[in-house]
């Protein structure tokens, strides 16, 4: 337990170090060396042969933790350097925003792999911080399809809702619908459904219907919403 709360901490140390990371305004020419060794250590730790699925879970999150620190302490090095010697790289540095929202995916990737259903649920909320890739897009949905965790479901669900304008979001929140047991992620699901006007969702609902020990509350919920998607039709 006094492991995991350290792990955590971590956790929450690092994306805040990510956070804080300073983007200065770019100006002359950065040394020609510096951004080559930046390019070959981006290489390094962001597109390194990927742990295979069966073998992620073995990895603590300490091991990315220590890999993403030193991604940062090569940006921090490089842009004090080029601070104290005057010159910079404006491609080079006006890419440094994208370096660190690169390294907070990374981050999260690594943390929705943990077994600990608390590092999924902080993943999650670390997501909803800045503007996701598809990638993690993807992992949300599959958290909310199959996380044995009601509690991370529910929080993928809420994430999900930022996006739900794109059609594959969209899509893949009636296809996880059908694919819920807890009561509070059902209901969730009703009202948003709603909200959102979405037709296509009946046909998961009445599914969801099919289930002889659904929640009364549920129950009622979803007839309620069967009837608002579907009195215009």
């Amino acid at each position: 337990m006094k492991k995991q709360r350290n792990n955590q901490k971590s956790n929450e140390d690092l994306h805040d170090m990510i956070g804080k990371i300073p983007v200065p305004e770019p100006s002359g020419t950065l040394d020609a060396k510096f951004g080559l060794l930046l390019k070959e250590e981006k290489k390094k730790l962001l597109l390194s042969e990927p742990v295979p699925e069966r073998k992620r879970l073995a990895y603590p999150v300490s091991y990315y933790v220590l890999r993403i620190a030193a991604g940062i302490a090569l940006f921090l090095t490089g842009w004090f350097a080029s601070s104290v010697t005057g010159t910079r790289n404006r491609d080079q540095l006006t890419s440094l925003g994208d370096e660190v929202n690169m390294l907070r995916e990374t981050l999260v990737l690594a943390m929705i792999q943990q077994n600990s259903p608390v590092e999924r649920i902080k993943a999650v909320q670390m997501a909803g911080q800045f503007e996701a890739d598809d990638r993690i897009i993807e992992n949300l949905i599959m958290m909310l399809a199959n996380d044995e965790n009601d509690n991370v479901r529910l929080m993928a669900l809420e994430a999900l809702v930022k996006y739900a304008d794109q059609p594959q979001v969209r899509e893949g929140l009636i296809s996880t619908i059908s694919k819920q047991s807890s009561p509070m992620v059902q209901l969730r699901f009703a009202e948003l459904m709603v909200i959102m006007q979405e037709k296509r969702s009946v046909p998961e609902f009445q599914k969801v219907l099919q289930d002889v020990n659904l929640n009364y509350a549920v129950r009622s919920k979803i007839d309620e919403t069967l009837q608002l998607l579907t009195e215009n039709v």
